[in-house]
């Protein structure tokens, strides 16, 4: 794949990193945010040259000024993400085009009156009207030469596999397949595989503690929370059978890009993520060999 000025990309196994890794969030009280510059720096000295946009402002606005950046660290991104459905990413869609990114992943995230039960079904309208602006989307990143990818994701819309083959049978959409959200949402990610296969288009490899993911889903401990407990774990060290979904993603043919994305709340400025990092790419390499 040309990377940034026409430059080859050095990754060999399709792998890009996420700065969610480094405890990358927009949520203002996530936990410390360190510098761009020091996520660029040391994910093109640990990874293959590849990463993800990352959450708004992680990455210069001026799409010249992000490219830029890029250019200085030898990474290109490959994908960008974004949690919400209730407009048409014009201009998001458009910078991502602009800094090389292939693929758009979107989360969508409910629209809730306060009243409305948390965990409530949508109506066969509202899901008319899902499908409708999932539709939109489609056109605006066909406009911009990007891929859509729809994340299954907990706390959002499209969850597990009924939600994701409604989906699929009222859309063209392509799907990104989260591992660690599937399985927090209680999901079996090969099941997944095989129920979109052919339209998985990304994927997210995480792994997580089954336990704090079984409390995440119960309601007895929040996400946040839970993710200061180490919900996320190195991939390869907790219950999410990363080696079953990822041998289930190659049955099928997938060819896509692959990108570690383990979510981390750091406490203080002393907090070290790479070494966890390190971890999850040791056990990650080998098996996309």
């Amino acid at each position: 794949m040309g990377g940034i000025g026409g430059r080859r990309s050095r990754s060999v196994h399709r792998l890009a990193l996420s700065p969610s890794c480094w405890g990358i969030n927009e949520t203002n009280d996530w936990g410390h945010q360190i510098s761009a510059e020091r996520v660029l720096s040391e994910a093109a000295a640990i990874g293959e040259g590849a990463i993800t946009a990352g959450p708004p402002r992680f990455l210069p606005d001026r799409s010249d000024h992000a490219r830029a950046m890029l250019r200085r660290h030898r990474l290109h991104v490959v994908a960008g993400q974004v949690h919400a459905i209730l407009h048409h990413h014009d201009g998001h869609a458009h910078w991502l085009a602009t800094v090389g990114a292939k693929t758009l992943v979107l989360a969508a995230i409910p629209e809730r009156n306060p009243a409305t039960p948390h965990d409530s079904a949508l109506s066969n309208a509202e899901w008319a009207h899902l499908l409708h602006l999932v539709g939109s989307v489609e056109h605006v990143c066909a406009r911009h030469h990007l891929k859509l990818a729809v994340q299954p994701r907990f706390g959002s819309i499209i969850q597990g596999p009924k939600e994701i083959e409604r989906l699929l049978v009222g859309s063209e959409a392509g799907v990104c397949l989260d591992i660690a959200h599937l399985v927090i949402a209680g999901a079996d990610p090969v099941e997944v595989v095989e129920l979109a296969a052919g339209r998985i288009q990304h994927v997210h490899l995480n792994d997580v503690d089954t336990d704090l993911a079984r409390r995440v889903r119960d309601r007895s401990l929040g996400f946040k929370e839970a993710v200061s407990r180490n919900l996320y774990v190195p991939v390869g060290e907790g219950g999410a059978e990363v080696t079953r979904a990822t041998e289930a993603l190659r049955a099928t043919g997938y060819r896509g890009w692959y990108t570690v994305e383990q979510e981390t709340r750091l406490g203080t400025a002393d907090d070290r993520p790479l070494g966890r990092i390190s971890r999850s790419l040791e056990f990650v390499l080998p098996l996309l060999a």
